[in-house]
């Protein structure tokens, strides 16, 4: 099972996906999950452009409704978790990663130390493409892999081979939203 950070699913909502990327969550389909922390992240972005772009705001919504609605589980925060990530927090060498900067234009709240303490605990791999943080993150917390999809590499290798029995798997009849199924051929 793979953690999928938040730019592996706005990639994929992009009028033209990274082809390697669409490829390889074809491939995965049945293999990924969602932590708390990537929905976190797209919803506050559907929120702020309510405001100023209602019509885009109301298309990213019904997506990511169909994404919550469709097999791919849905990793909520659990206390191990919100443990892991509070330790997470106290270690200045990651402080940039979750407080935002005074001099910043827009408040951002960055997600990776979350999506880290997930995938720990879960002892599961991040999937991102967006990699220096978790690269960073690892120095301090050993991250079970970290993989780039878009350059199909491996940038931490797996710990271990996942079990069968505890990796989460979707009925053979899963459901998958659309932009998960891109392409041809593949379902």
């Amino acid at each position: 099972m793979f953690i999928l950070d938040t730019c592996v699913l706005s990639n994929l909502k992009l009028k033209y996906p990274d082809l390697n990327l669409v490829r390889w969550i074809d491939n995965q389909a049945r293999a990924i999950s969602l932590p708390f922390s990537a929905v976190f992240e797209i919803q506050r972005g559907i929120t702020m452009l309510e405001g100023t772009n209602p019509e885009k705001a109301s298309e990213l919504s019904s997506w990511l409704d169909d994404i919550l609605a469709s097999d791919i589980p849905f990793l909520e925060m659990d206390a191990r978790i919100t443990r892991l990530y509070a330790r997470m927090t106290c270690v200045p060498a990651l402080r940039h990663l979750c407080v935002p900067a005074l001099n910043a234009k827009r408040l951002k709240l960055g997600q990776d130390l979350a999506i880290a303490a997930t995938a720990i605990v879960k002892d599961a791999p991040v999937a991102t493409m967006n990699t220096k943080d978790f690269l960073r993150i690892h120095r301090y917390f050993t991250l079970p892999g970290l993989f780039n999809p878009q350059q199909e590499r491996w940038l931490i290798p797996p710990r271990q081979q996942k079990r069968i029995e505890e990796t989460i798997t979707l009925p053979e009849t899963g459901h998958l939203p659309a932009g998960f199924r891109m392409c041809p051929g593949s379902g």
